[in-house]
């Protein structure tokens, strides 16, 4: 996303700055005289002051002094259990799984000793006070080992655990975040941001990686019976919650589905249409080739498609009595913009100019935009998707448009996926589809499928999952991406691996966390056409 992350091999620390201050930082490889390097970089960061940046870069130890034993210095810090630890324990050994990014999957085996000294990392004591009960040469050699980039098991604080415990929020964000992205080569470019429709159309080649590991989605983690729905899928879920609200007609029901990812949820909608009693003619429109593909191999003739963008592709208008997009509109185009551009002062509050705001899009006019920070990302390719499902309603028709978001908070650029997304302001989705003269209304997505909020979900990280799922297959075990629970979890692996002697296992409340994804953080506009 045209960042680069710095991450200290000896600390963990993790560092987001721009490629032009990581090539100061190289500029600093072979000992270089400080205050002429600064007077270098003078003016080339716009107005920043490089003094500013080097005085940050050396109290993270990322610039030090020649003569400085930076081994010497660990000894004052608190080691702590990285988050996002795959390990498995036999008797008196431990072994460590890893499996960073897109990195080959790694063992990092520990002898008992080694082991030792893991189990007495409980994140309160400083190095320095450990030194009298283990060889020192090992115990630094194993922190160095387990802090380094290639396992990220372990971090160096400061202070221990204790000072975080009750208040997590105060803890420093690099003892719970890890790498994941390829390593770059110094004085290299970075590679910008990717253009969407080249992303759907070239750079997805495998369908089933794509949801299995790159953009997991909820509906993807909920594609098979399951106990949170009842032991219902995603799809028998929707339809069940629109057919108890009226929103699906008897007889033929004619469905859009925009991105349909790999074809769960149309398969599964299809089914339950049929399984009450009605016929279904299913349309799909989907812009990537390789999901088209693995769509229609699912599906075969239960569908018909319209392969293209959504935004300009052609569908006929006022065909449809259900019209589903499934976490697919914060991959739509955006606008990055500026209070000033569309009429609102800095510093101010004020109200928008209508007509710089219809500059931009005329469906925008619909929007309140006063409270748009700076700067700020209009969603253009959301509010004309909503534009254009009003009119491929029929009469009577519902739509659900479901996505990452929020009701009021403005857009976020996630940096976590290889392609720009952005979480959803629903707010305005609402307010759009209100001006195309649909009733509209935003839901909790576990809230309109009635999820069961007391059930508890694995919390992973992709990397994590990826880990599980080696050390799973290393006693042949398939550990499909699924949204588990500890009783699937332990189903799933019973007879061939003992949960007890795995960790870092996490499970916490499922409108909380699901394996990657935080379920209650998913909204759905609902939107009807009169009739």
């Amino acid at each position: 996303m045209g960042a680069v992350y710095l991450f200290h091999d000896l600390y963990g620390y993790l560092m987001e700055m721009s490629p032009d201050i990581a090539s100061m930082i190289e500029a600093f490889d072979d000992g270089v005289d400080t205050e002429e390097t600064i007077k270098y970089y003078d003016g080339k960061f716009g107005d920043a002051d490089p003094r500013r940046f080097v005085d940050v870069l050396s109290s993270h130890a990322v610039l030090v002094e020649p003569n400085e034993d930076e081994i010497e210095a660990l000894w004052a810090f608190v080691p702590i259990k990285a988050k996002w630890n795959v390990w498995q324990r036999r008797e008196d050994r431990l072994t460590l799984w890893t499996a960073w990014g897109e990195n080959p999957v790694q063992q990092l085996f520990l002898d008992p000793e080694e082991t030792a000294i893991w189990d007495a990392f409980t994140g309160e004591k400083r190095l320095i006070e450990m030194r009298h009960h283990y060889d020192n040469d090992k115990l630094i050699g194993l922190v160095r080992k387990l802090v380094h980039s290639d396992v990220q098991a372990l971090k160096l604080s400061m202070m221990p655990w204790s000072m975080y415990a009750k208040r997590p929020s105060l803890a420093p964000a690099y003892l719970s975040s890890t790498m994941p992205y390829p390593r770059w080569q110094p004085n290299t470019p970075v590679p910008p941001a990717v253009a969407l429709d080249t992303y759907h159309t070239q750079t997805i080649s495998n369908a089933d990686d794509q949801f299995d590991h790159t953009e997991t989605t909820l509906s993807h983690l909920l594609r098979v019976p399951h106990p949170a729905l009842a032991n219902r899928t995603y799809g028998h879920a929707l339809v069940d919650a629109l057919a108890a609200r009226g929103a699906i007609p008897e007889g033929n029901v004619r469905v859009l589905e925009i991105g349909a990812g790999l074809g769960y949820v149309a398969r599964d909608v299809i089914a339950r249409l049929r399984a009450t009693g009605r016929t279904v003619d299913y349309t799909i429109v989907e812009l990537a080739p390789a999901l088209a593909a693995a769509q229609k191999q699912r599906l075969g003739a239960d569908a018909k498609w319209i392969e293209g963008d959504a935004l300009t592709a052609a569908v006929p208008a006022g065909a449809f009595d259900l019209v589903i997009s499934n976490e697919m509109v914060g991959d739509l185009p955006a606008k990055q913009m500026s209070r000033v551009d569309i009429g609102l002062e800095l510093a101010g509050t004020g109200t928008a100019d209508p007509v710089k705001v219809r500059a931009v899009s005329p469906l925008a006019e619909a929007c309140n935009l006063d409270d748009a920070p700076e700067p700020f990302y209009l969603q253009t390719g959301a509010f004309e998707l909503v534009a254009r499902i009003g009119k491929w309603l029929a009469p009577g028709g519902t739509a659900v448009v479901t996505e990452f978001g929020d009701t009021s908070a403005w857009p976020k650029l996630s940096t976590h996926l290889d392609h720009p997304e952005l979480s959803t302001h629903f707010g305005h989705l609402q307010q759009v589809a209100r001006g195309e003269s649909l009733e509209a209304k935003i839901e909790f997505v576990i809230d309109l499928l009635d999820v069961d909020r007391t059930q508890q979900g694995l919390a992973t990280t992709r990397s994590h999952f990826r880990a599980l799922r080696a050390l799973a297959a290393h006693v042949d075990v398939d550990l499909p991406k699924i949204g588990y629970t500890r009783e699937l979890l332990e189903h799933t692996v019973a007879g061939k691996l003992d949960l007890n002697n795995v960790g870092d296992l996490r499970f916490d409340r499922i409108e909380d966390r699901l394996m990657g994804l935080v379920p209650h953080e998913f909204k759905a506009l609902v939107a009807k056409k009169p009739s």
